[in-house]
This record gives structure tokens, sequence and C-alpha cells, in this order.
């Protein structure tokens, strides 16, 4: 009788991958909500059945979700949502596993829903979102209620304060550990409204993240006020200023208001009261402790809190000794913590406030991460050349850093500088439209305009995310999350009166983000999706991956209108990029028809143009990485030995942008050599523009030598030894993290 063989497949090894979480707040966590964003390699998780271990080896309340699938439908990135305990100012690592876990943790978020209500509860807060217009939510703690809480009041010059109305409310995200709600409308005045609110399991608090969208005709809504109201009654009071509570026990008859109508000083019933606004403020009445945090308070001036005997009122655009310019189609949002406890167990706000501030986000080890091949550009410090250049880069970023806190600039009209009849000085790059974007260097500089904002050129956000993923370090997240936010808010066009086609792409540089009118309203040669997209993949906020398929989406009718090399390039770059993310193939034959332009039009040598041409190679490289088209690989392979055989003609490093791809695609040593020693040689300075520029070439030089390495099936688990490893600090962000 003949024997069949069979073959046995091994079952992959079960997953372990270490989470390093940092906590930066000095403030003990104890079951704090902790988020992580980890990418899979390609067929290795199909459903997002995980659960966390804490350090000790037991289950913690976790979950989980697929922010993006491979082709094959697996999972690439799964965004973790858990419990964990980390020590004031120390380190843990947790750990993502598959297969059952040794135990079912317990609690969780409780939902319910009747007809348009939705009700939370947490445990120590119960939130009831009724859905109607005049309650945007309603908190408990226990026994203690709170007064309703309407949506806020939106005051635009020359028209009657308002509230909006509501058109919906949707659950965005729904678990055990987080859920959040979207509640979505408009104001009268053409403006729309997104309130995203979310609850996490065990905790007293409600963050709101607010968006407000201007969608009227008119260039700019002169906005004097957008204010929430916390109704009282209300016996004592305290507001933070530098550190220290101002107390007003009692408050009587009496209200008292900080305000940050710059970054600097915060001025307190009008008389200077110290250099910032803390940004929390706590009432306290009938035996209830109602906290009200906001993020980036003095960052994103103007602001102002009040409290009083009947009320505790955040304003979040305070316009009014001048109002705040919202450009029609820029959006902008605010993100506030409201705090419901017993007084008798409410926590201290100082370190309540300093905590909300710094969330825990947790990451993988790096080597993780780009031997995943989930995450385009990234790169391990183990690879070759990469850790210099990353402690390059945290060098440039601390300095700057310390610029954008010092740089003087004029906050004014438009124009060109001559034109200004009166300058308003400020210092460091603030301001509720400007926080995470950064100004032109020197007072009253003329690069475009007077005083001109970047919009984050050369993709800012980009380099600070891939900059985070390989370091871990906190440097580059604590840039990254303003950054990102303000691009997808402020730069990106949401809405274009007249110019529908516009909608999606973004402004680039000039005077107060809005370039209206100008003949390159819409540059190709200005408009990136990456950073957006490694936000997205790193975060799961989820208005980053929207602002980057609308760039996407605008872009794919427009190749006939690129007029140099950059204008092809980059939109290459950014289609490609969306593809990678959504796998919609419309973004794919875009960036094809982009290519074919470009191959007809330019011949593969740097000669083609000046420094642009290393753009379009770029863009070329990343089509030919979608599509594999022997035509570009030809085109590229002629271009680099063009830019090798004449080595100190071609200084400018972003002429040697695909030199690391095609280093990996054909194994050339030559390509991977000059990759390196341009990457050595990289000058990184500390302003923004040049710092995206440099740093973006370093990435793209030593990423595909780093992704040059087979995938593993999965992570070494860790000993308890490595498991008690302290992750990296901050100050060695060039050392790689464990595993």
């Amino acid at each position: 009788m003949l024997a069949l063989a069979r073959t046995t497949h091994a079952a992959p090894a079960r997953l372990a991958v270490p989470l390093a979480l940092e906590e930066a707040a000095g403030v003990a966590r104890q079951a704090w909500p902790a988020a992580a964003s980890v990418p899979m390699p390609r067929g290795r998780l199909r459903d997002p059945d995980v659960w966390i271990a804490a350090p000790g080896g037991r289950a913690t309340l976790a979950q989980a979700r697929a922010l993006e699938r491979w082709p094959d439908g697996s999972i690439r990135w799964l965004l973790v949502d858990f419990l964990a305990d980390v020590a004031a100012g120390g380190q843990a690592t947790y750990t993502l596993h598959d297969g059952p876990p040794p135990n079912t943790p317990g609690g969780g978020i409780r939902r319910e829903a009747r007809a348009e209500t939705r009700v939370l509860d947490t445990g120590p807060l119960r939130v009831t979102v009724p859905g109607g217009v005049a309650t945007l939510a309603e908190l408990a703690a226990g026994p203690h209620r709170a007064q309703p809480i309407p949506p806020p009041t939106l005051h635009v010059e020359g028209a009657a304060p308002a509230t909006p109305t509501i058109a919906r409310v949707a659950v965005e995200t729904a678990g055990p550990v987080r859920t959040e709600l979207l509640v979505s409308g408009r104001y009268p005045q053409g403006i729309d409204y997104e309130a995203r609110l979310a609850v996490f399991a065990g905790q007293p608090w409600l963050r709101l993240q607010l968006t407000v969208t201007d969608m009227a005709d008119a260039e700019f809504a002169p906005v004097r006020s957008l204010a929430l109201a916390l109704g009282g009654p209300f016996t004592r009071a305290a507001l933070g200023v530098d550190g220290a509570a101002r107390a007003f026990n009692p408050l009587g008859a009496d209200h008292h208001e900080l305000v940050q109508a710059d970054a600097e000083p915060a001025q307190l019933d009008g008389e200077r009261a110290g250099r910032h606004g803390d940004g929390w403020a706590r009432a306290i009445g009938d035996e209830t402790a109602l906290t009200v945090v906001a993020r980036y308070f003095w960052q994103e001036y103007p602001k102002a809190i009040e409290v009083a005997a009947d009320r505790l009122r955040v304003d979040l655009f305070a316009g009014r000794d001048a109002p705040v310019l919202l450009g029609t189609g820029a959006a902008k949002t605010h993100e506030l913590w409201l705090v419901l406890e017993p007084l008798d167990r409410s926590t201290a706000p100082a370190a309540l406030a300093a905590a909300l501030r710094a969330p825990l986000l947790a990451l993988p080890p790096a080597d993780w991460i780009v031997a995943s091949h989930a995450f385009p550009q990234a790169l391990t410090p183990a690879a070759r050349g990469a850790r210099d250049f990353l402690a390059r880069l945290a060098a440039a970023v601390t300095r700057y850093q310390a610029n954008a806190r010092t740089e003087r600039w004029d906050d004014g009209p438009p124009v060109p500088c001559t034109a200004r009849t009166t300058e308003h000085p400020r210092r460091g790059f603030y301001g509720a439209l400007n926080w995470g974007d950064w100004n032109f260097p020197g007072y009253r500089d003329h690069a475009d305009g007077c005083d001109a904002w970047g919009n984050l050129e050369y993709d800012l956000p980009q380099v600070l995310g891939l900059a985070w993923a390989a370091t871990g370090s906190r440097l580059f997240l604590e840039a990254l999350v303003p950054a990102a936010r303000h691009y997808r808010d402020v730069d990106v066009i949401h809405h274009a009166p007249g110019h529908p086609q516009w909608v999606g792409l973004n402004h680039p540089h000039t005077a107060l983000h809005f370039t209206f009118g100008k003949p390159a309203y819409v540059d190709l040669g200005h408009t990136w999706t990456e950073g957006l997209l490694t936000y997205y993949r790193l975060t799961g906020e989820t208005r980053a991956l929207e602002a980057a398929c609308g760039i996407a989406d605008a872009l794919r009718p427009l190749a006939a209108r690129a007029n140099n090399p950059r204008q092809l390039g980059w939109p290459m770059i950014a289609l490609v990029a969306v593809y990678d993310a959504t796998g919609e193939r419309r973004h794919l034959e875009a960036a094809r028809a982009y290519a074919d332009t470009a191959l007809g039009a330019y011949k593969p040598s740097p000669a083609g143009g000046d420094w642009k041409m290393g753009i379009l190679a770029d863009g070329l490289a990343a089509v030919h990485a979608a599509t594999g088209d022997e035509r570009i690989r030809r085109w590229l392979v002629a271009y680099a030995d063009a830019l090798l055989a004449s080595p100190g003609r071609w200084s400018d490093p972003r002429y040697s942008l695909p030199l690391g791809y095609l280093a990996a695609v054909t194994g050339d040593r030559r390509y991977e050599t000059a990759a390196l020693t341009v990457a050595s040689r990289l000058k990184i300075p500390a302003l923004g523009k040049q710092l995206a520029i440099a740093g973006r070439t370093g990435f793209r030089l030593l990423a595909p030598l780093a992704a040059a390495t087979p995938v593993p099936a999965a992570p070494p688990r860790p000993s308890a030894a490595a498991r008690r490893r302290p992750s990296p600090s901050r100050a060695a962000p060039g050392r790689p993290r464990g595993g």
C-alpha cells in the first residue's frame, strides 16, 4: 500500500510584543488608560483577539480594533486601549499577546441606548448624552450631579451669539476601556461643529475634543468667543497659574477670570498674575468638585477661564480684544477634560491636570516596527547609520523647540511688511491657529509676504512621527501632536468658495496660514500626506486619515497642472502613501498618471533640473515600489548612475533621495554606500523648513536599508528580567528599545 505523505505546517509562535510606557508628568498612574498602536506583519493576525499582560503576567482590562489591514485581509495596524499602572516619573512594560489570557479582567464601561439618548457609565462617572439641541451632556458621580452642559456658544463678530443645531450622535469607538461618541451639527454662522466625547473605565473624567470648521463663504470668520459654560451653584473655586493654585474661598458674589491673551503674561481679574495659566479650574459646591482642564491653554491663546457662584466658563476663542480670524475652510480642535468627583475623594487639581495633559502612549520596539514592514520609512537605531542620524535629529529638534519659544514675529494682516501701518510683535510660535507650526526666521521677514507661517512645509509631522517610533522619546511625541493636529485642521482646505476642486488640498506657506487670492493658492509642490498617515497609524485619530484621503482625492485629476519636477514628485509620494494605507486603487492609478507625465517630461539625470529632480526621483521610487513598473526602474537606475558619476556636482542631499530605495531593490552596493555617506554628512538645522528637509531625507535614505531584513514570525518572548528592564530615557533618544 502506498503511504501518502502529509504536509504539516507549524503554528506561528504566540505574539509577545513589548509595549513600553513612560510616565512624564510626575504623577503616579493606577489603572490608568493607556493606548498603543502596533504594526503587524502581513498574515500574522486576522482578528483583534488579543490581550495585554501587566508586568506580573496577569491580563489587564483591554480592547483592540484594526486601524488598517493588509491586502490579504490580515491586520496591519492594531490599536489597543488598556489599563496600566506606572509610578510617577517611571516606566513600565506591558506585553501584547494573542491566544487565551490567564484570567478575565472584570469591570469596564457600561453602555445604554434609549432612543436618541446614550448613557455611558465608567463606575465613578455616569455620562448621559441626550442628542438634543439644549444639552451636550449630563454628568453624575453617584448621587452628585452637575448641571446639564449645553453646547459651546459661538460669537462671530456681526452676528448674535448662538449654539449649534445637533444633527447626529454616533458611536465612534465602543469598548470596556474607552468609549467615544461623536456629536455633530452646525452653528447658524455657517461653522460646522464636531464634539468627540470619550469616557474611560474607572475614571471620573470626560474628554471633549471640540472641532469647529468654517464652512461660510467670507474669507474670515472674526470669532469673538467660543465658550463652554458649566452651571453652579459653587461656593469656592481655584485656578492654576505658573504651577500654583489661586484660591477663592468663599466665592461670594464675585467672579474671577483668568485670561491668556498672548503666550504671556496671564492676567487674573485684569492684573498680571504670572507667565502662563495652567489651564485648569476647580469649582466646588454641594460637596462636589467640578474640574476643567484645557490642554495647551496658554499655547493656544487667546483663552479664558471664569469662575463665579453660578458658573465655571471656559472660552476657547477669547477674542474680545481682537477676534480670532478663522479662515474659510479652516478648522480648529480644542481639547478639554471635564472631571466630576465627590469632594472628599477628589484628586488634587494640579496633579490631575498634569496627568491629563500627558496621556500614556506606548510603543512596541523599533526592531518590531521595522520588521513588520507595515510602516513605510520606519527606522531602528540598530540600522546602519541610524544611531548617529537620530542623535543629531534629536539635538536639532531640541534647538528647534527652544527657538520656537523665543522667535519674534509680527502678528499683522497678510500684506507685505511695507504695507503694514502698525506692528504687533509677539514671541514664540503660539496662538490658536499657529500652535504646532513654525514661522520663517527673522522679525518681519519677507519669505512670503510678511512673517509667513511655514504650514509645516516638507512634512515636519512625518519626521517627528518617524523619530518617535524609532526612539520612543517624548521629545518627538510632544512636538508631533500639535504639529499633526495643526496641519490637518488649519492648513488643509475644508471649504473653498467658488473653487470646489481645491477642497482637500492644503495651503502652502503664507502669512496667517491662508493663501486666499494668490496664484499659488494650490501648489502641487507643497502638499503632503505621509505625516498625516503616520499620525493616524500611531494614534488612531481618524481625522488625520480623513485629511490625507482628502488631499489624495484632490490631487488625482491635477497632473496636467504640474510645471516643475517637484510638482510631479510630491503628488506621487502623497498618492502612493494613501494607496498604501487604504488599498484604494484610484489613488495608485492617479500616481501612475503623474509618473507617466514625469517619464515623458524629464530625462533620467540630475541635470534635468535643480534639486527638485531629487523630489521627482523620490516620487518615481514610490510609484515603482507600489507597481514594479520596469520603465520607472530603468529611469531610476540611469538617474542614480548619473548622480554617482559626478559626486561633487550634485551637493544638495535631496538629489540623493532615491539611493536607499535603489540599494534595497537592486542590491547594488554603490547606491548603499552613497546613501550612507550622504546620511552621515547631513546637516540638520534647527529651523522648521530645513529641519524637515534634512530629517525626511535622512529617513528616506536609511529606512529602506533597515527594512531589507527578514520578517520575524513574532518577537522573542521577554524574560522576567527583560520585562523589568526600563525603557530608554528621554535623554537617550538614539538608543534602541528592547526587543
